[in-house]
């Protein structure tokens, strides 16, 4: 009962804070939570902003989540947002075919309205990464830094370990943040996370990866019950969905019932890019198609291991 009773808090408070559609009639599946019989992508994107609103932006910080309502499992795997890709709908752009995986979202935005379908930036990186990739992608959440920040406070900041020093261009020889556990803030969450130095061995998908870990686990522990309602006071709105109230109560009552531990967080592998050693240049494949099959095992469940 203790548990039907957070899940249910858990999800008033999500159901508000996302500008989600309305209610409308669904099919139920058979798999737990009454999901879907079939996989579920989900796109989760952070952009640069540190404005409200999303009418521009670059998507920086760009996850898939695998999410399989059948057997019970949960996988995610982080993008870079230097990776070279072709970007659908950009000609206008002064002939542009390619550019950056963040750059994908900047054109799709309200504000530069080069994308001609549904969803605007988080379209556009959706349909960028079916050209690019053939993965399908069936729903998108998208937060902008300052709500990102705002969160991670209003939680009472999050527990994460970093695994490798990390510098940044303004202290090149004093690391900023030294191998240990820590307990960040939003405004320490969101500076780990933007960190830009060629030093560091841990990137920022990686840094990405080990902030959301820490925010999922701190959202579905015991002390962000009393939270609530200020939560969904402050943040009614500020971020952006295009799921339904009812795919949104499934999505959390399977999270609600799955181990954290359980959880596989994975990313593009660095040894199938070429990586420059400065700031600014655009990572690429080393074996045209690595990343294609790598996502279709992804798709099929069976990365990361």
């Amino acid at each position: 009962m203790k548990r039907l009773v957070y899940v249910i808090l858990i999800a008033s408070l999500f159901l508000s804070i996302f500008n989600v559609r309305p209610v409308q009639a669904m099919g139920q599946g058979d798999g737990i939570c009454n999901g879907p019989d079939e996989v579920i992508y989900v796109l989760v994107i952070g952009t640069d902003t540190r404005s409200v609103g999303y009418l521009y932006g670059l998507g920086d910080s760009s996850m898939v989540l695998r999410v399989d309502f059948q057997d019970q499992e949960v996988s995610v795997i982080g993008f870079p947002r230097d990776l070279w890709v072709e970007i659908p709908d950009v000609t206008e752009d002064n002939g542009r075919t390619h550019g950056k995986l963040n750059q994908a979202y900047f054109f799709g935005t309200e504000g530069m309205g080069y994308f001609s379908g549904e969803g605007y930036g988080a379209g556009l990186m959706a349909e960028t990464m079916k050209h690019n990739w053939g993965l399908e992608i069936d729903h998108y959440i998208v937060l902008n830094m300052r709500t990102f920040r705002d969160v991670v406070d209003a939680l009472g900041g999050i527990e994460v370990y970093n695994p490798a020093p990390v510098y940044s261009f303004q202290q090149p020889n004093q690391p900023k943040v030294l191998v240990g556990g820590y307990f960040f803030s939003g405004q320490d969450a969101l500076l780990y996370a933007r960190y830009r130095d060629p030093k560091n061995s841990v990137d920022r998908v990686d840094r990405h990866a080990i902030i959301m870990k820490g925010l999922f686990k701190q959202i579905f522990s015991l002390s962000t019950i009393p939270k609530i309602p200020e939560l969904i006071g402050l943040y009614k709105g500020n971020v952006l969905t295009d799921m339904h109230l009812a795919e949104l109560s499934q999505f959390l009552c399977l999270a609600a019932q799955t181990e954290f531990e359980d959880v596989q967080f994975g990313r593009i592998p660095k040894d199938s890019l070429y990586i420059p050693d400065w700031e600014g240049f655009v990572w690429l494949e080393k074996d045209p198609g690595s990343i294609k099959s790598l996502l279709d095992e992804f798709q099929a469940g069976n990365w990361p291991e």
